[in-house]
């Protein structure tokens, strides 16, 4: 329901104006107006907080050292302190939002501040984890989405700086190996996303949930080439970090499961997670997979990828279906974009003599139309029983 059918109802004469905009108050529905102002308001904040640094950069001699250091603590407390005075009197909510948003910039520009005054020099990833260590805590304390989103964007700047810088802990050599971590990254985070929508906090659920599934299928895409095959040596200490991902990983998602949904949706639940298990196996058999003396050809026609591409592809249509059991358009989506992206990449593989082509063609296609037409029927039955109307409980 959006504000356009509310307003519908209030044109029939079914509720007057006064409850509209009560009705639209209460249950939020005006989020698409908010949203947009949040975007235009955090363009503005980034825009800012370059400007400062480049008003800074252009005067960086002429300003002595500590005026440059107090500036910019200044700033940063101006910004959150605006930011928490606007948020109290609850009239511009989106403002307030902003405000903070600017200090959390702010922060950034600190820390690359008092580096270069003071010519601080050090694993370069540790400047992006000590603004990720401050703004986390912000988004809680604020309960601020917007935050939160920021945080999850600065930790997946952070991990690719560590994935990427030789000699560091976390340095995984080649970018096939690269993208395998980022996969069960997204595993943890889906897994997370899920818990966190019963928690206290249940707003920080979807964008994390969102987050993790957008990274699974871009880091896996490279599973369904032919090329994939990982050589680089890897850091003794990335392994145990993949080690500890995983396990954190399947923790999560036993947590996750939810003990009073009924029975077919706990079916699908535990379906959902037998998927994300076979993604971590998957994931596995990348980090493992090393570079065979073959040239492309060769492993274009035996490889990895004619295991990983009916893998992804399966999963994408069980998280179509489990979107539609939660109603989320979003996860639907996304798996109906990657499902089309997998199936062209595997028929650029099988390109080769007409006669192979075209069984390949004729046998997938009747497999996509015979699960095309079972997951017809599961959502037809969905769809039924979710306009049925609920059963009443008995009273004592």
């Amino acid at each position: 329901m959006n504000p356009t059918d509310i307003r519908r109802i209030r044109e029939a004469g079914l509720i007057t104006a006064d409850q509209e905009q009560a009705i639209v108050a209460h249950f939020k529905l005006d989020h698409g107006g908010n949203r947009f102002l949040t975007i235009v308001g955090i363009i503005g904040a980034i825009l800012v907080s370059a400007g400062i640094i480049l008003l800074i950069a252009s005067n960086w001699e002429a300003i002595p050292r500590l005026v440059k250091v107090a500036s910019g603590i200044l700033l940063l407390l101006l910004s959150h302190g605006l930011g928490t005075w606007l948020a109290k009197s609850d009239r511009h909510p989106v403002l307030a939002e902003v405000c903070h948003l600017l200090g959390s910039g702010m922060f950034l520009a600190n820390i690359a501040l008092i580096g270069q005054v003071y010519h601080l020099s050090s694993h370069p990833p540790n400047a992006i984890l000590l603004w990720l260590a401050g703004i986390i805590p912000l988004a809680w304390i604020l309960r601020s989405r917007t935050q939160h989103i920021l945080s999850l964007i600065v930790f997946g700047i952070w991990l690719s700086m560590e994935l990427n810088t030789r000699g560091g802990w976390l340095y995984f050599g080649s970018t096939e190996r690269q993208a395998m971590a980022y996969v069960l990254v997204g595993i943890h985070f889906t897994a997370l996303g899920s818990l966190l929508a019963r928690t206290p906090f249940p707003m920080f659920g979807p964008p994390t949930e969102k987050f993790g599934l957008l990274v699974i299928h871009i880091a896996s895409y490279p599973l369904t080439l032919g090329f994939f095959y990982g050589s680089d040596p890897v850091a003794s200490s990335a392994w145990v970090f993949t080690g500890a991902l995983t396990a954190a990983s399947i923790l999560l998602w036993l947590l996750a499961i939810p003990r009073n949904s009924a029975s077919a949706d706990r079916q699908w639940n535990w379906v959902w997670i037998a998927s994300q298990l076979a993604l971590v196996g998957l994931a596995w058999a990348g980090l493992l997979m090393h570079s065979p003396n073959t040239d492309w050809e060769s492993r274009r026609l035996m490889g990895l990828h004619w295991f990983a591409a009916p893998i992804l592809v399966l999963f994408c249509f069980l998280q179509a279906q489990y979107g539609l059991t939660r109603q989320s358009p979003w996860m639907v989506n996304l798996a109906l974009v990657f499902i089309g992206i997998h199936i062209a990449t595997a028929y650029f593989q099988l390109f080769g003599s007409m006669q192979t082509t075209g069984m390949m063609f004729v046998v997938s296609g009747l497999f996509l139309v015979a699960l095309a037409f079972y997951l017809e029927r599961k959502r037809r039955k969905l769809m039924q029983r979710m306009s049925e109307p609920p059963t009443p409980t008995p009273t004592a």
